[in-house]
This record gives structure tokens, C-alpha cells and sequence, in this order.
């Protein structure tokens, strides 16, 4: 244990003890709040402004205590440790009292930004702060107990720099090999913290036991700050002062670096406030069409991570040329993927953000790493590129969707990194004499960019008449005019949520009451058609998880009672607009408008014991965004618990990019339900494919007209997985091969 630690291996092990803690925290914190708030996409993206937020507060409070004069004085560093024992015991308590905490936090309605930032700052504020600051304090440190003071070594020996220099990789004399070091360290646990999360602790490990872990591991990285910061203690006893050491450091280190300008200075807030500006901006491109489970947000913010890593390393810095070339060929692959749609449209964009995401940020992060300053300033500039990660995020991830109706940001992004790595990349040298050279080259660039996007883009001859953007995405419906035969040239309104419809209309009488989309009635018109009650004009109450455009009123009669749930406040407004849509509007039955989260509500109706539904329809799944918490065995448990005897449970599970139909399998034959699966073709223009699965308790024969246009799933040529539940599990099994 002495060997251990004298050794130089208590640092590096607390270094990576806690970057791995800082970077796991993410995804947990996100699986944990995407059920309070419906599943929405969006979670991620505040959740990630909110972490720059809290790195940027992790770095003053390093400065605070290791960058101020006396900053390694005892009494701070004891402070440190008791904050740190503070922050386990509070990790420790959130492990406990989670399930309370997130039913306190809850609510429903569209200005839900501010109740995420909230849950934030509630579950991991404290420890994020502490672990953020932690491998910054443990580098500075180090300099003093492994001898690298110059109180032990006569100031020619200590490499010289802040905490803050050694974190970014500025080592030039070799016997700061140590610190640095720790650089890389932290950013493979970092990796390594990102990277586990989603192939090993979400699908294996239930969230409860996620969270005592995070505790057990917030308690063993106190034990090693408390371990080091007594280290450090023993080193002061021993007669090296460490406000002398950083006095000393400084004079050295000067020696080695000619000073900035002032001028320059901007490009340490600038920089990555556009690297960071571009991360929440790829994130929130790639949601709108996919579900926001943690793989996506990590893949994302591991290639930003590790632009880092390259940029503040001679890999960036000899390869300057190589990197802007790939750069550009990954805009133009940006500009390119922009214009596509469908199936196949969601690989190439993702494809081009995360190569964007690498190849420029290592662009932006090597020229930030050549701006570096003397000493005296590192400090400074460590808090500037924290302050600009934080603002480019704010301003992504909360500003953007209040100013823009689309995920415009993202072609901001784009934009701003064509004209910063034009700027940066190799150019001839006469054109560094002629002046405004290099800027007219670079908005040159950009303006170039632009066209390219421009003439990529899709264009459609149909028209928007609305779109609306709010914390749970972006939403638009679009008016075409299209030949039906006798019936003439007709309009069609369409309601799009990204590049999934979730309505259509034809707006005459001729197609009045008629099922479209996934709803046609060789779709999900199957539920109603089937049902005893329908066939023998019984009055009906039915239950729909998803309101879109109201499509499934088209089935209501005069009698009946339909319920909506809906969480989207703009779903609402557009489905009840009859300049828009009209199946609410011209509904023959009642009606009922559930805000919030369909879970949640049912759930409250099961406790009140309110009346039971005929047919129970769950169409939450085709957007690509699936909510996690509407496809466990605890949901599925719910769904049939609010059915009658002889209810249907009709779920649509059509989806781009997910295969729900093992789902299914898996739920239905724990619960001990029977499933029948029916694959439909197209019935005409304005009906599409569909999947649906039916669940009753008792075998029953369907009936719908159109058999020829569908075919049912043979449930034993679909693979077997474990049925998901609320603690345990996961979706990235069901993801489809995008090849």
C-alpha cells in the first residue's frame, strides 16, 4: 500500500476513477429523466447544455482553490475533500430516494426546459461540479508530492504550468511527462465511461443499481482525493511551500512561451464555443428522426471527445492539411445527406454529423491548442474554453428552439465551420500578403457552402401552411394538390414530425370519414373492424396513445367515446384546427383531449378504477423517437390492465429504424397474451405499409377488408429477446442493419 502510495499511481488512478464517473453520469442522467418528460429527444439536448454548464462551473472551482495564491494550501485542500464527501453522501441519497424524487419532479406541458435543468441540477450538480474539478486539482497536485516543486528541485526541473496547461497537453520539458500523462488517462476513462454505458450497464444492470454504483464509485474517488490531498500534506510538512512551487513554475514556464496578443485571446471562447455550438446542433439534426436512447447521444459525444484528444496532440498539429481536407469533404457530405429522405436517409446524416463532429473539431481544437498562451495567462485561458463550450451550448440546446421553428442551428453550424477551417487551412503565401486575403477566402468558403446546400436540398412542390417547434420537437403540415381519378384534383394536408408522417387528409367529401396513413382499414381500421361491439353496432370507448392528426375519429360513431392522449401541446392546436385538419372537428362521437404523458395518465385512471376500454390503441412507436417507458413489460401490464375481457390492445409498430415485432413477441408471451401480426400493403395514394400487432387475452378471428393486402407475421421466424422492463434493458438490440 506504501509502494502504491509513493508510486505516482493514486493519481492516475483517481484521474481515471473520476473521468470515468464524469462521462457515465450523462447517459444515466438522461435514461433516468427521458420517462419523466415522454421520451422526448430534447432531454438529451438540454441535459447536454446543462453538463457544459456545469464543466464550466467544475473549472472555477478548480481555479478557486488550485489557481489562487495559497490555492494548495492545506486548509483548501481539506475543503475539497469534505465537499467531495459531500457529494457521495448526496449521490448516495439520490440512489435511495430516486423513485420519489422523479414523481415530485414530473409534469406535463410544453415549457418543460426549465423542469429538465431542474432534474439536473437536483440529481448531479454537486457531483458533476466536484468531478469536473477533480482531475484539474489532482494534476496540480501531483507537481508538488512527486518532486516536480521547485522547492525540491530548484525551480529548473518543475514543468511549469497551472493545472489547467497540464490538462490540455502543453508539456515541453520531460519531466512533466508525469502530468501529462494523466491527459491521456483521462480521456480514455472518459471514453471509456461514455462507451460502457450503453453496451454494458443500460442493457445489463437495472437503474437502481446503476445508481448505487455511481455511488460506490463517487465514495472511492473521495477516498482517493482525501488519499492524494494527504499526500500532498505529508510534501508541505516536508518543507516545499506550494505557493512558492506555483511562483516558481510560472517563472519557468514563461521561459518556453512568447506571449499572445491580446487580439488572440478571443479565439479561446470562440473556438470552442463553436465546436460545442456544433455538438448540441448534430445532436439535436440526428433526434428528430431517431430514438433518443443513449447510444446515439454517446457515439456523438465521443467523436466530439475525441477531436479533443487529436487537436491537443501533434497528430492534429502535423496533420493540419490532412484534417481540414476531411473537413470539407465531411460539409459537402453534410449538405449532401440534408437532401435526402426516407429510410435510407438517416445513416448518411449520421454518418456526415459525426464525421463533421471529428474531423472540424479537430481542426478547431488544433488551432485552439496553438493559441495557447505563457503562463500567466493559462488559467484564463482554461476558463475561457470552458466559457465558450458552455455558451455555444446554451445557445444550441435553449435559444435555438425558441428563435427557430426547425432544427435551424444546424446548418448555423455548418456554416460557421466552413468559414473557420477555410480559414485555417494551409493556403499559398501570397495570399497571406495581400490583405483581406485570408477572410475574403474564407467567407468565400462559406458562400460556397451555402450554394452547395442550396441546390442539395429537397424540393417539394407542396407548400407549408404550419410549423411550430417546442420542447418535444419539430412538427409542420404541408398542403399539395394531387389527381384521384373522377374525383379531380384534390388537396392534401399532411402532418409531419421530421421526416415521419403522422397524418393525412384528403380535404373533400369523397374521402370524408376515410382512414389514411398507417390508419386505412386493412391498418390499424383492423382493432375496430375486428371488435364484437363494432360489428354489432354496440356503442364503444376507446383509448389512443398518439393523437397526430386524429386520423382513428374517422372510425367513431355517434354513440362511442374516444380518448386521446397526447403530451404535445402543438399536436393539440393542429389536430383541432379544422383549417388543417378536420377528423376531430367532424367527429360524430365524443371526445376527450388527455394532455400529458399517456403512462402517467393511464396509470391514474387505473388507481381511480375509472371504466375500462373496448379498444386500447398504442401509437407511440412510429415516430422513431420511441419512449422507452411505453414499450416495458410494466407498460404492457398497464395497457391490458385498462382493457375489457374481450378488449384489443392494437400497438403500430412501423418503424424506420427500430424492429418492434420481437418486442411484442417477448411481452405478449411473458404477460400470457395472444398476438396477431398483420403486415399491409398500400391501399391507395393516401394510405402507406403498416405494421400492427393485436393483443387480446382470448384467440379471436380479425376481419378487415382488403385480405389480399396484408399478410400476418409468422411469430416463429421472429427472434427471441427478453421483454424490457422499467430497471432493465434496452432498445439497441432492435435496431435494424442500416446497411
Amino acid at each position: 500500500m506504501r509502494k502504491f502510495f509513493q508510486s505516482g499511481r493514486l493519481p492516475v488512478a483517481a484521474v481515471f476513477c473520476g473521468s470515468f464517473l464524469l462521462f457515465m453520469i450523462q447517459p444515466l442522467l438522461g435514461r433516468t429523466l427521458l420517462p419523466v418528460f415522454g421520451g422526448s429527444a430534447s432531454v438529451w439536448c438540454v441535459c447536454l447544455a446543462s453538463y457544459q454548464v456545469l464543466l464550466l462551473a467544475g473549472y472555477l472551482y478548480a481555479h478557486g482553490i488550485a489557481g489562487a495564491p495559497g490555492g494548495g494550501s492545506a486548509r483548501r485542500r481539506g475543503g475539497h475533500v469534505a465537499v467531495m464527501a459531500g457529494a457521495a453522501l448526496w449521490v448516495w441519497a439520490i440512489a435511495v430516494k430516486r423513485v420519489p424524487l422523479l414523481a415530485w419532479l414530473g409534469g406535463d406541458g410544453e415549457a418543460q426546459t426549465g423542469t429538465v435543468l431542474a432534474g439536473v441540477a437536483l440529481f448531479v450538480a454537486l457531483p458533476y461540479v466536484t468531478l469536473a474539478a477533480g482531475s484539474t486539482l489532482v494534476q496540480a497536485w501531483m507537481a508538488a508530492s512527486e518532486g516536480l516543486a521547485c522547492g525540491r528541485s530548484g525551480g529548473r526541473e518543475l514543468d511549469g504550468r497551472s493545472h489547467a496547461d497540464a490538462n490540455v497537453g502543453t508539456v515541453s520539458r520531460p519531466h512533466a511527462r508525469n502530468v501529462y500523462s494523466l491527459y491521456a488517462v483521462s480521456n480514455v476513462a472518459s471514453l471509456l465511461g461514455l462507451l460502457s454505458y450503453p453496451f454494458l450497464l443500460e442493457p445489463l444492470v437495472p437503474l437502481s443499481m446503476q445508481w448505487y454504483g455511481l455511488a460506490v464509485g463517487m465514495t472511492l474517488y473521495a477516498l482517493l482525493m482525501a488519499a492524494i490531498a494527504a499526500r500532498q500534506a505529508q510534501g508541505s510538512r516536508s518543507g516545499c511551500s506550494p505557493a512558492s512551487d506555483a511562483v516558481c513554475g510560472a517563472q519557468a514556464a514563461d521561459e518556453g512561451f512568447a506571449a499572445r496578443p491580446p487580439s488572440t485571446t478571443v479565439l479561446w471562447f470562440l473556438l470552442p464555443g463553436v465546436s460545442a455550438f456544433l455538438l448540441n446542433a448534430v445532436t439535436a439534426h440526428l433526434l428528430v428522426d431517431v430514438t433518443p436512447m443513449p447510444l446515439v447521444w454517446v457515439v456523438v459525444l465521443a467523436a466530439f471527445l475525441l477531436s479533443y484528444v487529436i487537436g491537443f496532440s501533434p497528430l492534429g498539429e502535423r496533420r493540419r492539411g490532412v484534417w481540414c481536407g476531411a473537413a470539407a469533404l465531411a460539409l459537402a457530405g453534410a449538405a449532401a445527406a440534408r437532401g435526402m429522405w426516407g429510410t435510407g436517409s438517416f445513416l448518411p446524416n449520421a454518418a456526415a454529423g459525426v464525421a463533421m463532429l471529428l474531423c472540424a473539431g479537430v481542426v478547431l481544437h488544433g488551432w485552439l491548442y496553438a493559441e495557447r498562451p505563457e503562463t500567466g495567462r493559462l488559467t484564463r485561458y482554461y476558463l475561457a474554453i470552458a466559457a465558450g463550450g458552455a455558451v455555444g451550448g446554451l445557445l444550441a440546446s435553449l435559444a435555438a428552439p425558441l428563435v427557430f421553428t426547425r432544427v435551424t442551428e444546424y446548418p448555423l453550424a455548418l456554416l460557421a465551420c466552413a468559414v473557420l477551417v477555410a480559414w485555417r487551412a494551409p493556403k499559398p503565401v501570397w495570399m497571406a500578403r495581400v490583405r483581406w486575403g485570408c477572410p475574403a477566402y474564407a467567407a468565400g468558403c462559406g458562400v460556397a457552402w451555402l450554394l452547395l446546400a442550396q441546390v442539395m436540398a429537397r424540393h417539394t412542390p407542396s407548400r407549408t401552411v404550419f410549423r411550430a417547434r417546442n420542447f418535444y420537437g419539430c412538427l409542420a403540415v404541408t398542403q399539395t394538390f394531387e389527381a384521384f381519378g373522377k374525383n379531380g384534383v384534390l388537396p392534401v394536408f399532411y402532418l409531419w414530425f421530421g421526416q415521419t408522417t403522422h397524418g393525412i387528409q384528403v380535404r373533400s367529401p369523397a374521402f370524408k370519414n376515410k382512414g389514411t396513413a398507417y390508419y386505412g382499414p386493412a391498418g390499424g381500421g383492423i382493432a375496430f373492424y375486428s371488435h364484437p361491439l363494432y360489428q354489432s353496432g354496440t356503442p364503444m370507448k376507446v383509448g389512443v396513445v398518439g393523437l397526430g392528426a386524429g386520423t382513428l375519429a374517422c372510425y367513431g360513431r355517434p354513440r362511442d367515446l374516444y380518448r386521446f392522449y397526447e403530451i404535445n401541446p402543438q399536436v393539440v392546436r393542429v389536430a383541432t384546427d379544422p383549417q388543417l385538419f378536420t377528423y376531430l372537428p367532424d367527429a360524430k362521437m365524443a371526445i376527450d383531449l388527455v394532455p400529458g404523458d399517456a403512462r402517467r395518465m393511464l396509470e391514474k385512471e387505473r388507481a381511480a378504477r375509472d371504466p375500462l376500454y373496448d379498444v386500447l390503441v398504442i401509437d407511440a412507436y412510429s415516430g422513431d423517437a420511441v419512449p422507452y417507458h411505453l414499450t416495458t413489460r410494466e407498460a404492457y401490464r398497464l395497457y391490458l390492465d385498462r382493457l375489457e375481457p374481450d378488449g384489443i390492445l392494437a400497438v403500430h409498430v412501423s418503424n424506420w429504424h427500430i424492429d418492434l415485432l420481437p418486442l411484442c413477441k417477448a411481452v405478449a408471451a411473458e404477460l400470457g397474451v395472444h398476438a396477431y401480426g398483420a403486415i399491409s400493403l398500400a391501399e391507395d395514394s393516401v394510405t402507406s405499409g403498416a405494421i400492427w400487432v393485436f393483443m387480446t387475452r382470448q384467440p379471436m378471428m380479425y376481419r378487415y377488408p382488403g385480405k389480399s393486402l396484408v399478410s400476418e407475421v409468422v411469430w416463429s421466424g421472429i427472434r427471441d429477446v427478453p421483454a424490457p422492463s422499467d430497471e432493465k434493458g434496452s432498445l439497441i438490440s432492435l435496431l435494424r442493419n442500416p446497411f
